[in-house]
């Protein structure tokens, strides 16, 4: 059996319109930027083309809207030729303690491998494998922190659990199947 060293729920907020994220993040009641260190975007031009998905980080703790911007090397050419449909996706650790450098390393090195077919966008890290055992549960709420219920309202690529065994090179994916009150 394989000992998972690191367990972490991450908080989603989405989806959002490049405008709506801007405005999310001016929000005085939004959690403060510098809580968010993932983002995923999912992008077409119209209904005639295909889909475009990137995942990525930011490291430094200055806001995530440093790095989540018009000049993002991949959202950029979206938000710049108005790009109809883009959802845009910002993620935080649940327990700020995890918020380290390596620890989002780990979990974005997890990401791009588990989903490197998927993510169309991302070009490094598609045959890395995380440093160690990691579990990753996501949990997904919409702009006025209301708990996403459906599949159809959370990103395309993400299961609700992911965990990369180490020790065996394995993944283990899956969705909870309906979202229960509390107890």
């Amino acid at each position: 059996m394989d000992l998972i060293e690191h367990t972490y729920t991450i908080q989603w907020v989405g989806p959002m319109n490049y405008d709506e994220y801007k405005l999310y993040n001016r929000d005085k009641d939004t959690l403060s930027p510098n809580m968010f260190n993932l983002y995923y975007f999912e992008a077409r031009k119209d209904k005639r083309h295909k889909w475009h998905t990137y995942i990525g980080i930011h490291k430094q703790n200055d806001g995530i809207n440093k790095r989540v911007n018009s000049k993002h090397e991949h959202l950029g050419k979206f938000v710049k030729n108005e790009a109809k449909e883009i959802r845009i996706w910002i993620g935080s650790f649940a327990k700020d303690k995890d918020q380290k450098p390596e620890n989002i390393d780990i979990v974005e090195t997890l990401f791009i491998k588990a989903y490197h077919k998927k993510l169309t966008e991302n070009k490094q890290k598609k045959n890395c494998n995380p440093k160690s055992s990691v579990c990753v549960i996501n949990s997904y709420y919409n702009t006025l922190d209301e708990p996403i219920k459906t599949k159809s309202d959370k990103p395309f690529v993400f299961d609700d659990v992911l965990i990369y065994l180490e020790e065996s090179n394995s993944f283990m994916h899956g969705n909870l199947t309906k979202m229960i009150g509390t107890i």
